[in-house]
């Protein structure tokens, strides 16, 4: 009993360490979502009000994708303790991510009675690409997972102790009030989990405690459903959603045009909407179980991948698959909450057009950690049965494999990364907000470059812009095609596209663009390089 303990304390200790050393600086930068967490939150602070004047919001209205609040309000006290910066953004998500660590040790252990299988699912988790990636940025998603884990780990508990079904409800709303994805995965998971358990729940000695727990919920649902009637309810979806991608309605049209009569109604029965979308969500779906995105590559979005890494380790493969081998062999008396989970965790992101997605899917990674954990823990049996020479071989290779998978993501993550994508964390902004801070009183206007994402809430968050001014100056453009809307000025800032041409004869400017965008003949005073040394802003001052 001593060694499990101070081995997962050692897990633990692990599991902090990866998530929390140089979190302010890696990864390099502030993306605009983190931007658009520490300046609403730096707002509500000041105002009691967000960017756009609205009070205590349930949802931020941002860049018009009408972001869940809850994030916000956890990096709230320690931007007003520690200031608005990157580790205040961050934070949250770390230490939820370290709390996730014990907790799948702690699920492991109430669904199987099992502390081994537990401590080596804890030790998966702790390391885990996937994981560790969105526990060190703050990523609304990692906090939805932490309260996707509690809902289930207290809904087991519910099934010996009813009174921890009032927990149980409470986190699986803050999941809810967490992230978009979250609202979908906890939804059919919690219908899965009901499903499985009904005759346990469900009897008569459990009723009081079911209309306690129901009526608790449903009122504190009231003010999400309220944020649903406006814009909040439609807006991500109807950007990013599969019905968002015009790409299937192409493809019915082009193989109705390959009969001669195109409307005919077989030719519809077989070529319609349903069809095609139906097919487009299940190559979604299939896509978060890819060998290349699981193993090799990762997601295709900068910001969500390190390179030439994939979710999870080589290494884990074996584990997989004994581990998988194992549940389906041995009669365990709750495995089908893992496999649920498993089927349930990518929904929300085959929901989308942009696939494999591991932001979306990130929830997915515990019910894989948990099967991994098994692997290992069957391995690890295996192991002790054999000769002792055998043993002692097997262990070292299993360490040195383990060892240099891990040494080659953190190499890639500290070394490669920054340098590969410096463009993804908006590498350079610090530093060109400082000159140009210093420096802005000597112009009339400062035209920015707007090729990075939402350029003006990194100049708010870096400025420390008064949010009672921006309150007054915002204006959101209209939604572009994915539904997100932006700001084009405050104060002297304005953000577009730079055209030279058309902005070199502007009085008293300064003009802030891409080396692709400003020509040889400017008269370039500034040179911001991103880590791995290219340009990242040109600054040129008008000749007016």
């Amino acid at each position: 009993m001593r060694i499990k303990k101070i081995i997962l304390i050692i897990v633990l200790l692990l599991a902090a360490s990866l998530r929390l050393f140089n979190l302010a600086h890696y990864p390099a930068g502030i993306n605009a979502d983190e931007a658009a967490i520490g300046y609403n939150a730096y707002s509500l602070i000041e105002t009691g009000q967000d960017e756009h004047g609205h009070s205590w919001p349930i949802h931020f209205k941002s860049f018009g994708d009408y972001k869940p609040g809850l994030y916000f309000y956890l990096a709230l006290p320690l931007v007003k303790f520690f200031g608005l910066n990157a580790w205040s953004v961050r934070l949250p998500s770390a230490l939820l991510g370290i709390l996730s660590v014990f907790l799948i040790y702690l699920l492991v252990k109430e669904l199987f009675k099992n502390e081994w299988w537990g401590i080596l699912s804890a030790f998966m988790l702790a390391i885990s690409p996937w994981h560790l990636h969105f526990s060190r940025g703050g990523w609304e998603v990692n906090a939805a997972t932490t309260f996707i884990l509690l809902f289930v780990l207290f809904f087991i508990k519910s099934l010996k102790k009813i009174q921890f079904l009032i927990p149980t409800v409470l986190f699986l709303l803050l999941s809810l009030y967490t992230y978009h994805s979250a609202r979908i995965v906890a939804f059919f998971l919690a219908l899965a989990l009901l499903t499985l358990y009904r005759k346990t729940i469900l009897q008569k000695k459990n009723i009081k405690m079911i209309i306690i727990s129901l009526v608790l919920g449903v009122a504190l649902l009231v003010p999400l459903a309220m944020s649903f009637l406006g814009p909040a309810g439609t807006a991500r979806f109807s950007g990013v959603g599969l019905f968002a991608d015009s790409g299937p309605l192409w493809r019915i049209n082009e193989l109705r045009a390959q009969h001669q009569d195109a409307m005919a109604l077989g030719n519809r029965l077989i070529h319609n909407r349903f069809i095609g979308y139906g097919v487009a969500f299940l190559e979604n779906y299939f896509d978060h179980f890819e060998g290349n995105f699981l193993f090799l590559s990762g997601d295709v979005i900068p910001r969500s991948r390190v390179p030439e890494t994939g979710q999870l380790y080589l290494f884990e493969i074996p584990f997989l698959i004994i581990g998988f081998y194992f549940l389906i062999k041995n009669k365990l008396k709750n495995k089908a909450v893992v496999f649920a989970w498993l089927l349930i965790g990518p929904l929300a992101a085959a929901m989308t057009f942009q696939t494999p997605h591991a932001l979306r899917a990130h929830n997915t990674v515990i019910p894989l950690m948990i099967i991994s954990g098994y692997g290992f823990y069957n391995l690890c049996l295996w192991l002790r049965r054999q000769k002792r020479l055998f043993v002692v071989l097997g262990s070292l290779l299993i360490v040195m494999v383990v060892s240099w998978n891990f040494a080659r993501y953190l190499h890639q993550y500290y070394v490669h990364y920054p340098q590969t994508y410096p463009f993804a964390w908006e590498d350079g902004f610090g530093e060109l907000v400082d000159y140009l801070k210093d420096n802005q009183d000597k112009y009339e206007k400062i035209y920015v470059t707007d090729k990075y994402d939402q350029p003006y809430i990194i100049f708010l968050f870096y400025l420390k812009y008064p949010p009672a001014e921006f309150q007054k100056e915002v204006h959101l453009t209209s939604p572009d095609r994915f539904g997100f809307s932006t700001v084009k000025d405050f104060g002297k800032f304005h953000f577009e596209a730079i055209d030279w041409q058309s902005l070199k004869d502007k009085e008293r400017s300064l003009i802030v663009g891409t080396d692709e965008e400003m020509p040889e003949s400017a008269k370039i005073i500034k040179t911001i390089y991103f880590r791995n040394k290219k340009p990242a802003f040109q600054i040129a001052e008008t000749e007016s």
